[in-house]
C-alpha cells in the first residue's frame, strides 16, 4: 500500500499516490523520477543535476524539460533556431541551415556532422542522383570514380577487372604524366599534386574531390580517359 507521509494517508496504488503527490505537492515532486523533494527549490537543484533532466531555458518551464540531450538539442534547433554548438540563435532555419552546413559541415538530409567538408562531399554523393552509367553493364552510379570501382572490383557483368582498367590506363596515358616510375606498388599519380595511387579509381576520386585543382571536367586527360575506357566496351 502506498503511503503520503506529508498528508498522513494511505492509497491502494501507487499510481494513486502519484496522482495525489502532483495534485498536492506539484512544486516539490518529480513525476519523471517519481521523488518527493523538501521544497520547490530541492527540486529545482534536483532537474538541474540529474543526467534525466534537459531543460530549455528558453521556454516556460513547463514545457521545457525533455528526455534526453537529443530531444533538447532538436527542438532547440527546430523552434529556436538555435546552434547548440555555437550557443547562437539565428533568425530562422534557413539561416541556421547555412550556418550548419558552412561551419559545421552538416549533411542537412540526415543530420549528420562531419569533420571536413572533403568528407562532407563525399557523403552528400550517397544522396545524389546516380549519373555516371557503366558502359559494361548499364549499371547507374553517383560518379565516375564509383563507376571505374565497380569496374575494378569485378562486380560488372562485362566480366571487367582491375586488371582491365590497369591495362587500359597505362596503355593510354604517356609515362610519367599519371603513372609512376619505379617500385613503390603504386602505379598512378596526380599530374597536378603528386599524390600517389595504387588504383585508377584512386585518382579518379581525388579528382572529384577538393584536394587539389586536378579534375574532369572538360578536355582534361582523366576525362579524355574515361571517354576512352567506355570506347574499349563498343
Amino acid at each position: 500500500m502506498a503511503y503520503c507521509g506529508y498528508c498522513d494517508r494511505h492509497f491502494q496504488a501507487w499510481g494513486s499516490l502519484q496522482q495525489h503527490l502532483e495534485k498536492k505537492r506539484p512544486q516539490a515532486y518529480c513525476s519523471r523520477c517519481q521523488k518527493v523533494f523538501s521544497s520547490p527549490f530541492a527540486k529545482q537543484q534536483h532537474v538541474a543535476d540529474s543526467n534525466k533532466h534537459h531543460v530549455c531555458e528558453k521556454c516556460p518551464e513547463e514545457e521545457s524539460d525533455f528526455d534526453s540531450k537529443d530531444d533538447l538539442i532538436e527542438h532547440l534547433e527546430t523552434d529556436h533556431n538555435y546552434c547548440t554548438y555555437c550557443e547562437r540563435a539565428f533568425n530562422g532555419p534557413v539561416q541556421l541551415t547555412q550556418h550548419n552546413t558552412v561551419k559545421h559541415n552538416i549533411c542537412i538530409d540526415c543530420r549528420r556532422y562531419f569533420n571536413s567538408t572533403s568528407d562532407l562531399k563525399n557523403h552528400l554523393k550517397t544522396h545524389a542522383e546516380k549519373t555516371s552509367q557503366c558502359p559494361g553493364c548499364s549499371q547507374m552510379f553517383v560518379s565516375e570514380s564509383a563507376m571505374v570501382l565497380h569496374l575494378e572490383a569485378g562486380t560488372c557483368e562485362s566480366g571487367a577487372t582491375s586488371d582491365f582498367v590497369t591495362a587500359t590506363a597505362l596503355t593510354y596515358f604517356r609515362p610519367g604524366k599519371y603513372t609512376c616510375n619505379g617500385d613503390s606498388g603504386l602505379g598512378f599519380k596526380c599530374r597536378t599534386c603528386g599524390a600517389t595511387f595504387s588504383f585508377v579509381s584512386a585518382v579518379l576520386q581525388h579528382a572529384e574531390s577538393d584536394s587539389c585543382n586536378e579534375h574532369l571536367a572538360g578536355r582534361r586527360p582523366l576525362g579524355r580517359f574515361l571517354r576512352h575506357l567506355r570506347a574499349q566496351f563498343r
